[in-house]
């Protein structure tokens, strides 16, 4: 029994550290299946740096990708299978563990690129299907993003209980889908800063990419035992959960 106990204190993550390997501040959840499985937020965050990151490149048009008009398509396979298969294992592993905030995340995530890898495939025909009315793909389209806007806002509010790193990187995602949004809708129009509007989107999602990497590493570093942790910023200190209070309070009755 006492084996047992010991051997729970060691593999059991300190609160400092639980939030930057799960992304989320650490709940009761039954049994010990965090002492059973690995940790599948590494899993994820690499599914989508490797969609992010190159199709953000081609947003802006760095050196030549994207053909300089921000034709993101060259990665579509990446989208489907770094982006959301990789994105939905995480997100199944992330709900077996009982990690609820981190599943919802990476399942919409691996939804928005698993939609934005099929709007690219001429089999769904999300642009041929309107003919020469380029303008109504555009401007419906654009409806898409704004709501993963609206997604990402609330998703940034929760994350203040998490990590700097995973709010920064929703924060960033708050100003790139509007842009990215603001973009579709004047190419809709045909007229208004179209291209300004797109790089400056995919400028905040390359930010957030760069951030998700230095998190990203932070993970493989614990993964492997590494003598030296790299700081997220853990915030689930400053802001005390509800059943905190509740302890709390019952502690002073």
């Amino acid at each position: 029994m006492e084996t047992i106990e010991n051997a729970d204190n060691i593999l059991r993550p300190t609160p400092s550290n639980f939030e930057k390997l799960y992304l989320a501040p650490e709940q009761a959840v039954a049994g010990k299946l965090r002492f059973t499985f690995g940790n599948p937020t590494p899993i994820a965050l690499a599914g989508f740096l490797l969609a992010n990151t190159p199709a953000t490149c081609m947003l802006m048009g760095w050196h030549g990708a994207g053909g300089g008009q921000g034709i993101a398509n060259a990665d579509t396979g990446a989208y489907f299978f770094c982006g959301a298969v990789l994105l939905y294992c995480g997100a199944v592993g992330e709900w077996i563990l009982g990690n609820t905030f981190p599943a919802v995340v990476f399942f919409t995530f691996g939804g928005f690129w698993g939609t934005f890898g099929a709007t690219l495939t001429p089999f769904f025909a999300a642009v041929s299907g309107y003919g020469t009315d380029a303008a109504g793909f555009y401007d419906s389209f654009a409806f898409f993003l704004v709501f993963m806007a609206v997604l990402c806002l609330f998703y940034a509010i929760a994350a203040l209980r998490t990590n700097i790193c995973l709010v920064i990187i929703l924060v960033c995602f708050c100003v790139t889908f509007p842009c990215l949004a603001a973009s579709y809708f004047y190419a809709g129009a045909g007229v208004g800063p179209a291209t300004e509007c797109r790089v400056v989107g995919a400028a905040f999602a390359f930010v957030a990419s760069m951030v998700a990497w230095y998190l990203w590493f932070s993970m493989l570093l614990e993964a492997v035992d590494w003598p030296f942790t790299l700081p997220v910023g853990d915030l689930s200190k400053f802001i005390k959960g509800k059943s905190d209070k509740l302890k709390s309070a019952e502690h002073m009755a």
